[in-house]
């Protein structure tokens, strides 16, 4: 079998002369290369939509647990710290996607996440009594770019919690003990 083959190729071979026989294996080699960078170009792309994903689940969750611990705020120190984590969080998405480290969808899906931080950013600048919006542009410049980029507003369904609303309050009652 193996030689019938062989003389197949070599008859084919003596028919054909060296300029075709060079273009048919050219446009083998040519055709091999496509579908082999087809392949490759198909299983980057799964890689990345997995990675991307994978990204997007772990900024959510960082940005859920943050929120999740104003359940445990307990003094002044404790609500400056929540805010200043979560705003340092977000500069970080903002940073990336800025340098387009992270797909322009992922902090695009993060928006109301942003919003947040802007609320957080006026009960900064109302509850601490300095002029905080100041100082957080010049710690969060990122975030500003971002949400002046993107056009974010606070939006008036999201609320702080209540132990940052009455900052006030906790304040007195801590300078008194």
């Amino acid at each position: 079998m193996l030689l019938n083959l062989d003389s197949i190729f070599l008859q084919l071979t003596q028919n054909i002369d060296i300029p075709t026989l060079a273009i048919i294996i050219s446009s083998i080699t040519a055709t091999i290369f496509v579908i082999t960078l087809l392949l490759t170009w198909k299983n980057v792309r799964e890689n990345t939509k997995a990675t991307y994903s994978q990204l997007l689940r772990e900024f959510h969750e960082d940005l859920t647990n943050r929120l999740d611990k104003n359940s445990i705020l307990k003094t002044t120190e404790d609500c400056q710290r929540y805010a200043n984590d979560y705003l340092n969080t977000v500069d970080q998405i903002a940073f990336l996607d800025i340098h387009k480290k992270i797909p322009v969808g992922i902090a695009k899906y993060l928006n109301r996440f942003f919003a947040y931080g802007l609320i957080i950013i006026d009960w900064y600048d109302h509850m601490v009594g300095e002029d905080f919006n100041q100082t957080a542009k010049k710690n969060w410049p990122n975030y500003f770019l971002y949400c002046q980029k993107y056009g974010i507003t606070p939006n008036p369904d999201d609320k702080l919690p209540k132990i940052m609303l009455d900052y006030n309050l906790l304040q007195e009652k801590e300078s008194r003990s």
